[in-house]
């Protein structure tokens, strides 16, 4: 019993740190210099950002593939079994497609992060959006997520994660309707 318990705790802590060291890049990051009071010199990595029918461009260890935000918009849908206040509930449409990945290549709602213009994060609320599911290299699907808006702004902030589980955001997708 110990052996076998011993062996689980080392292929999940494996897979933890399998998970937390793959790491990936954006295509068009950029890099800047800072010069600080002392003129000292350092670099920057600048956050890249992207609005609506962008295309961004996401190298990781597997491949690459492209992700857009193709579609905003307010529903009136409201679910009656949700805790989640909702003024108003946003549906944003999105679409992934797999270039050059040889795994099948899936992006959720686990992928984004929104804040909206007074930097609180929303809550992913549970609307009738669309699963986009797996897609094999060189195939492209649509999907969709939806959040609790309770303010009158039209301004979402999105980052987006290639590792959803550890790092820092690839880049920022700034939505004004």
């Amino acid at each position: 019993m110990k052996k076998i318990r011993n062996l689980l705790c080392v292929l999940m802590c494996g897979t933890i740190y399998f998970m937390l060291a793959v790491g990936s890049t954006l295509d068009s990051g950029n890099v800047s210099t800072s010069t600080d009071s002392n003129g000292t010199v350092s670099e920057v990595s600048e956050i890249p950002k992207y609005g609506i029918n962008d295309d961004i461009y996401i190298t990781n260890d597997y491949g690459k593939y492209r992700v857009k935000i193709t579609n905003i918009s307010e529903t009136e849908e409201r679910n009656s079994f949700s805790d989640t206040k909702a003024d108003r509930v946003i549906v944003i449409e999105y679409e992934y497609e797999n270039l050059t990945d040889e795994d099948d290549l899936y992006v959720s709602s686990l992928n984004f992060n929104a804040y909206d213009k007074e930097n609180n994060k929303l809550e992913a609320y549970p609307a009738n959006t669309k699963y986009g599911g797996t897609v094999s290299k060189g195939r492209k699907t649509s999907a969709s997520v939806a959040y609790a808006l309770n303010n009158r702004s039209n301004y979402i902030e999105m980052e987006y994660y290639d590792n959803m589980f550890y790092g820092k955001p690839n880049c920022k997708i700034i939505l004004e309707w």
